[in-house]
């Protein structure tokens, strides 16, 4: 009976450390996807608006 006690708390506390680096991974990696895509949309509203103009007036003059 010992050892089913000593097998189901190392399964326990191998998969507590396996969701922990799971959990700590995708947060982290998320928090930079996020800084990320704010500095690029930040950045490039300028870049986005000449686009659009660029696509205006070429419509205008077909």
């Amino acid at each position: 009976m010992e050892g089913w006690i000593i097998f189901w708390g190392a399964l326990l506390l191998v998969t507590l450390i396996i969701y922990t680096v799971l959990v700590l991974y995708v947060s982290l990696g998320g928090v930079a996807d996020i800084r990320k895509m704010l500095k690029s949309l930040s950045g490039d509203e300028n870049s986005e608006n000449s686009d659009s103009q660029e696509l205006d007036e070429e419509s205008l003059e077909s």
